[in-house]
Formats: structure tokens, C-alpha cells, sequence
């Protein structure tokens, strides 16, 4: 499950016990019911709708966040430009402090479409880094990505999203999943529900976003936000 919010949060499943990583991910409590605990392994990427927010408040891209999604839907591609959203550095898998933010591969035909989209993508690339290393730690694949938060009410968003991890992305009819999880926790633990299974039973079924991108695209694109990334290493230590 991953929340796109101010930042952006993904967890998976770990087990009974504390599951440690060997990929940038941080061990976690998940939940504890009944007596049951259960851990998941996180990741943590610092900028999400924050990002998004600078673009709009100290640039002027647009005048309401989610104008960024039409801008990003008019166009097939960001036409190789690439924003890594590394504003205070970079957490989970890379956790490089030295990092800053940098939007690379700029021509004079990029104009602000491009950029849009290539935001978007940025918090999908960095999805995909955590993604990646969880399956390293588990040895499990993935059979869908389930998501939430604000940024979430983006389709070309999660379109990129599902491209970019080849995978199925699921958005909830609320993508207030956070509060949503904090009222079934009070309401199990009062007894106004017996079962988790009886939350889910009255839950709508979620809009799928299936991936479209063929893989050989999927990969080029990967090397170039990697390749994006590592030039942002060492500026915060530049004058």
C-alpha cells in the first residue's frame, strides 16, 4: 500500500516479527489486534504533494494543484526530462542528505506539459526504487499496488504510476484511507465490528489502472531517472 501525500509512504506485509532490511527500508510496528502483532517494512520518500505545491506557489506552473494533471495528460511524454524531487535530500532506498532537487534534460521544445509530467513521473520513479527493494527483502513479487491519499485523485498520475512498476495500481473510492483505517482500528477494538471482513464487505470495488508501457521503454526510462538521480548527489555541500 502506498499514500501519496505530503510525502510519499509505502508499507508490505512483514509478518509476525520485526522483519530487518538489507535495501534502505525501515522495520516497523503495523499493527497490533487482539493481541496479534504484525510488522511491515517502509519506505519513505520526503516530497510527494509538497513538490507539487512548490511548483505551484513559488514558480507559478499553475494555479491549482490539480491543474498539474491536465498539463501532464496533454502530452505522451515528458520528452527525456526528469525532476527528482530531492529538496532536503533523499530517503529511502538512497538516503543521501547531500542531495538536492534538479530537473535535467531541459531543451527549448520542453515547455511547462513537460515539466508537469515529469514531476509526476518523479514521485512515480522513486515509488518504483522503494517497490524494488521491498521485493528484495521479501522475495515476493507484487500482484497489485494499492494507493491512496490526495495525489491518488490523479489518473494520469497513477497511470505513470502502474507504467513505471508494471503493475496494477488500485485506488479505493476514499482515498482517505489513513482516517478511514484510524475509525475501523476504534471500531474493532469497541467491538462495533467483529472481524476485519466485516469492514470489507460494504467496501466499493476500486478503480484499476493497468500498465500499458512496454517494457523495453519502461527500462530506458528507469536508466535515465537513475542517471537523473545520481546528479543530484554532492550539492549540498556546493556553494
Amino acid at each position: 500500500r502506498r499514500r501519496y501525500g505530503t510525502g510519499a509512504f509505502m508499507l508490505v506485509h512483514a509478518g509476525n516479527t520485526p522483519a530487518p532490511s538489507s535495501n534502505g527500508l525501515l522495520s516497523t510496528a503495523l499493527y497490533d489486534f487482539k493481541g496479534e502483532k504484525t510488522y511491515a517494512l517502509e519506505g519513505a520518500v520526503a516530497c510527494c504533494a509538497v513538490g507539487i505545491n512548490w511548483f505551484r506557489d513559488s514558480l507559478g506552473l499553475f494555479e491549482t494543484s490539480p491543474e498539474i494533471s491536465d498539463l501532464a495528460a496533454s502530452v505522451d511524454s515528458s520528452e527525456g526530462c526528469y525532476f527528482v524531487s530531492a529538496f532536503g535530500g533523499l530517503l529511502a532506498p538512497r538516503w543521501r542528505d547531500d542531495a538536492r532537487a534538479a530537473l535535467v534534460g531541459l531543451t527549448l521544445a520542453h515547455d511547462r506539459r513537460h515539466v508537469s509530467r515529469a514531476v509526476l513521473e518523479g514521485v512515480a520513479f522513486q515509488a518504483v526504487e522503494v517497490l524494488d527493494a521491498m521485493v528484495e527483502d521479501t522475495g515476493r513479487g507484487l500482484g497489485a499496488l494499492r494507493v491512496d491519499g490526495g495525489v491518488a485523485q490523479s489518473d494520469v498520475m497513477l497511470q505513470i504510476q502502474a507504467d513505471l512498476a508494471a503493475v496494477p495500481v488500485e485506488r479505493p473510492a476514499d482515498v482517505e484511507t489513513t482516517a478511514a483505517g484510524a475509525a475501523v482500528a476504534a471500531g474493532l477494538g469497541c467491538g462495533v465490528f467483529d472481524s476485519v471482513s466485516d469492514v470489507a464487505a460494504g467496501t466499493a470495488p476500486p478503480a484499476t489502472f493497468s500498465p500499458k508501457l512496454p517494457a523495453a521503454d519502461r527500462d530506458a526510462k528507469l536508466a535515465s531517472w537513475r542517471a537523473a538521480v545520481d546528479a543530484t548527489y554532492g550539492w549540498a555541500d556546493r556553494a
